[in-house]
C-alpha cells in the first residue's frame, strides 16, 4: 500500500508548488517568499514580527539622530579641512584613518542621544547629516563671513573646491560608512 503525499503550495502563490516551509509558523512558502535567516527559511510575516519586537525607536528618534549627525558633522567638517590641509600630500593617508575613527565617535553620539533606541531609519538619517555637516563645516571655514557676503555666487565658487578634494571626500565617506554599520 503506497500514500501519496499532494504537493504543498505556496501560501501566498497558490499556483507555485514548494518543498519549503517557514521554520517559525511552518506555513508553506515559495522560493520568492523566503527570507534566509541564521535560524532557517522564514516567511516575511514573521521576519516582520520579530523586527517589530527588535526596533523601539520613538517617531522623534530619526530627527535627533540627523541633528546629531549634522551637528558633529560640522565639527568634524572643520576638523578634517583643517587637519588634512596640515598633512599635504600625506592626507590620503590621514584620510583612511581619521574616516572611520570620526564615524564611530559621531555614531556613539547618536546612540546615546537617541537613548540607545534601534530603529530602521536612524543610520541612514545620521550617515546622510553627517556627509552634509562635513561639507558644511568646509564652507564655514573656507567661506566664512566673505561666503555670506558674497552668497549664491560665492557658494556656487566655492563648492566645487570643496567637493573634489579627495581627502575630505574620503573622510565623509568613510564617516558616514561607519555611522551606517555601527548603528543597528
Amino acid at each position: 500500500m503506497s500514500v501519496e503525499i499532494g504537493a504543498l503550495r505556496c501560501a501566498n502563490h497558490p499556483d507555485r508548488e514548494t518543498m519549503l516551509r517557514c521554520n517559525k509558523c511552518d506555513k508553506p512558502i515559495c522560493v520568492q517568499c523566503a527570507v534566509r535567516t541564521p535560524v532557517g527559511y522564514r516567511c516575511r510575516e514573521c521576519v516582520r514580527q520579530q523586527q517589530a519586537i527588535y526596533y523601539n525607536e520613538n517617531s522623534f528618534d530619526p530627527l535627533i539622530a540627523g541633528i546629531i549627525g549634522l551637528a558633529l558633522g560640522v565639527v568634524a567638517g572643520l576638523l578634517a579641512f583643517a587637519f588634512l590641509r596640515i598633512l599635504g600630500w600625506f592626507s590620503i593617508i590621514g584620510a583612511i584613518f581619521i574616516g572611520p575613527a570620526l564615524g564611530g565617535l559621531i555614531a556613539e553620539a547618536v546612540r546615546r542621544g537617541v537613548g540607545r533606541r534601534r530603529g530602521r531609519y536612524l543610520k541612514a538619517s545620521a550617515a546622510a547629516a553627517c556627509i552634509v555637516g562635513i561639507l558644511l563645516g568646509g564652507l564655514l571655514l573656507y567661506g566664512g563671513p566673505a561666503l555670506l557676503a558674497a552668497g549664491l555666487v560665492g557658494v556656487a565658487r566655492v563648492l566645487p573646491a570643496l567637493l573634489f578634494r579627495i581627502d575630505v571626500v574620503i573622510v565623509a565617506v568613510l564617516s558616514a560608512s561607519t555611522i551606517f554599520a555601527r548603528l543597528l
